[in-house]
C-alpha cells in the first residue's frame, strides 16, 4: 500500500498526485466516490454502475415513486433487461454485418 501526505487548502480542495490520477486514469471532470468507513476516507473512481443507479434513482424521483430497495430493484430490472435488448440487437446486426465501423465513421468525419 502506498501512502501519500497532501494539504487541504482553505476551500477544502486538495490535489490527487499525478502517479494516483495515472494509475486510475483521472484527469479534469473525473467523478470519484468519497467513503467514510469508520475512522477512514476512502476515494474510489465512479463506475458505469455508479451511474446507471445516478439513472435510476432519477427515474424513480421523477415517477415520484418512493424510493426503496423494492423500486430500485424493479427499475434495475427494467434497465438491465432493456441493456440486453440492445446487445441482442448490437449482436443481430453484427452478425448480418449491417454496422458501420470506427474506420469507417472516422473517415466519414475526415470529410466532412
Amino acid at each position: 500500500m502506498t501512502e501519500y501526505d497532501v494539504t487541504i487548502s482553505s476551500k477544502g480542495q486538495f490535489v490527487l498526485p499525478k502517479e494516483v490520477r495515472d494509475k486510475f486514469k483521472l484527469g479534469a471532470g473525473s467523478r470519484i466516490k468519497i467513503i467514510v468507513d469508520g475512522e477512514q476516507i476512502v476515494l474510489k473512481p465512479r463506475t458505469i454502475s455508479d451511474e446507471l443507479q445516478d439513472l435510476i434513482l432519477a427515474d424513480i424521483a421523477k415517477d415520484g415513486k418512493p424510493v426503496n430497495q423494492v423500486a430500485i430493484k424493479e427499475y434495475q430490472t427494467k434497465m438491465s433487461q432493456a441493456l440486453d435488448r440492445l446487445v441482442s440487437e448490437a449482436e443481430n446486426e453484427y452478425g448480418k454485418k449491417e454496422y458501420v465501423s470506427l474506420a469507417d465513421l472516422k473517415r466519414e468525419n475526415e470529410n466532412v
